[in-house]
């Protein structure tokens, strides 16, 4: 195996490299914890390359492929390949990247068999726009010339589903026991089964309307678009479906030859597109095939759901795989060995504990005694209150204000009151816009959603420092009391006893204020100030969690 002795690394590095390589070699399952911008990514790169020679690593999108890159290239002298994949709507020369992996028809392309060695040597955003002006020039699939050069590379980045989604983890042809598999921002992977997630909505099938051309898929569609207005809710939570719109076997053929249709004329024509049936068709084949899917209806839409996460996970349970699962933000122990159903031995390593030190920047609490969220409470005096907080919280701030709700409806609620530079995340959350705005003002108040685009994976940064001086937690974002979250939990009940509360509300909220946390600290010298809104964070448990035991007590 190749050795990185001459690289310099920091402290903490040097302490755990050898106890980690260690337990990787014993075929231990390896959790890290440790904060953001402390240096996990080159730390597992060389663990994996010292101990297995080979490294895939995984990652929530296709933009945090960078920063494996710039590491990669760091430790790399010239010896060492680097490969990636993305869906074929990104690589395809001929598809938009709205299309579906599923609407391109591959075997009719004449350029499927024209593949290409590769080098990446660049970025792989860069590479890839580079990498397509080749493909046209030249007449060659950038697609499957990334998908032939995986097995040639020692560090390999790919996205979630690539490896938790079954079909997608075979269809590769990957030798997994000859690489160290290591799982970036580990506390996301419990949502990998929203990927699996079909969804059936009006808006899909209006679209689905004006791309087909047969008269009876037309009235089968407006029928099933009927029966699904009629049964359906605005509501923001899921609640379990007590119907779905039906269609026969022989309705589903039907759509499924005019889906073919289009398929075809698509890559004949050279200009892919999404093609809105395919959504509906895999909804209805998804409903007859995979029992483990449950219908509810969310705002307005049918969506098939599991409530078991743990089928998804249940991968890493494989011992003759080698994992490195690392967060700035895990769950707990006892989250993983229940909720995630890890029945195999693990280390959690916890690295400031063990170095005994901070390796990332520092946080202040404040918490305040006058308001909370809890639903009794709610109402238009307790928004005006909490506008207020906000602010307060604005006029003293140094930069921008990073403020996280537990719902949609309630931010519209208080931030209605809030006159000052402010950014609303919504289910189109360009992240774009909000760079845009945070560049005209010197102080933005930014509203997200707990769980959503905004609190899990924005970054504003400059210089290597954080843009947010202050984050504030406006109630306790905890998992709606919804269908989906009483399903999950009588599901899990034999595994967590008596602990469901703790396991499937009061952590996950737990996670996503950690999360918010850290979007205000991306280095080690980062400070910022956290506003605990809610007076029932003024608890034991709370205060442990959050590391806030002495926190500045407020009010208005």
């Amino acid at each position: 195996m190749k050795s990185f002795s001459d690289l310099k690394l920091r402290e903490w590095q040097k302490k755990l490299k050898k106890k980690v390589e260690e337990l990787i070699s014993s075929n231990e399952l390896v959790f890290l914890n440790a904060p953001t911008g402390s240096g996990k990514t080159i730390f597992s790169l060389l663990v994996g390359l010292e101990t297995k020679g080979k490294v895939i690593f995984l990652v929530r999108t296709h933009n945090e492929y960078a920063p494996v890159f710039r590491d990669f290239i760091k430790i790399s002298e010239g010896d060492l390949k680097f490969s990636f994949l993305v869906g074929k709507p990104n690589a395809c020369l001929f598809s938009n990247e709205d299309a579906n992996t599923d609407d391109i028809n591959s075997n009719q392309c004449e350029f499927r068999n024209s593949i290409i060695d590769l080098n990446v040597d660049d970025y792989p955003s860069n590479y890839l726009k580079k990498l397509k002006e080749k493909g046209i020039a030249e007449g060659f699939c950038p697609y499957f010339s990334l998908f032939n050069d995986l097995n040639k590379a020692d560090v390999i980045a790919l996205t979630y589903p690539y490896f938790f989604i079954e079909r997608f983890r075979e269809a590769l042809g990957i030798n997994y026991e000859d690489y160290l598999i290591v799982v970036d921002e580990a506390h996301n992977i419990e949502n990998v089964g929203e990927l699996e997630e079909k969804v059936l909505s009006v808006f899909t099938i209006d679209m689905a309307l004006k791309q087909v051309g047969d008269d009876f898929v037309k009235f089968i569609l407006q029928r099933v678009k009927e029966e699904l207005t009629r049964i359906t809710s605005d509501v923001e939570g899921y609640v379990k479906a007590k119907e779905v719109p039906l269609v026969s076997n022989d309705e589903l053929k039907v759509l499924e030859e005019e889906y073919d249709e289009l398929r075809d004329k698509m890559i004949r024509e050279k200009a892919i597109k999404r093609i809105y049936l395919g959504p509906i068709i895999r909804f209805y084949e998804s409903l007859n095939r995979d029992r483990d899917l449950v219908p509810f209806i969310h705002k307005n839409k049918v969506i098939l759901k599991s409530p078991d996460i743990s089928k998804y996970l249940d991968i890493l349970n494989n011992k003759d795989l080698s994992f490195i699962l690392m967060s700035g933000t895990l769950p707990p122990e006892d989250y993983i060995r229940h909720v995630w159903n890890i029945t195999r031995k693990f280390e959690y390593i916890e690295v400031e504990k063990e170095v005994k030190g901070k390796v990332s920047g520092t946080y202040e609490c404040i918490l305040a005694i006058d308001v909370t969220t809890k639903f009794d409470n709610r109402g238009d005096t307790m928004w005006k209150r909490y506008a207020d907080y906000l602010l307060k919280v604005y006029y003293q701030a140094k930069s921008h204000v990073f403020s996280v709700f537990p719902s949609y409806e309630i931010m519209r609620k208080v931030m209605g009151y809030v006159e000052v530079p402010k950014y609303l995340e919504d289910e189109d959350t360009s992240i774009e816009e909000l760079y845009s705005l945070i560049d005209k003002f010197d102080k933005v108040i930014i509203g997200a959603v707990g769980k959503g685009k905004l609190s899990e994976g924005v970054e504003l940064v400059r210089d290597g420092k954080s843009l947010i001086s202050d984050v504030v937690i406006v109630g306790i974002p905890y998992p709606p009391p919804d269908d989906y979250t009483k399903l999950r939990a009588q599901k899990a009940s034999e595994r967590l006893g008596k602990k469901v509360e703790e396991y499937l509300y009061k952590i996950p909220a737990l996670m996503t204020i950690r999360q918010s946390v850290g979007r205000g600290i991306r280095g080690p010298d980062d400070r910022v100030q956290v506003w605990l809104l809610d007076k029932r964070f003024d608890n034991l448990w709370w205060k442990k969690n959050l590391n806030c035991f002495n926190p500045k007590k407020t009010k208005l």
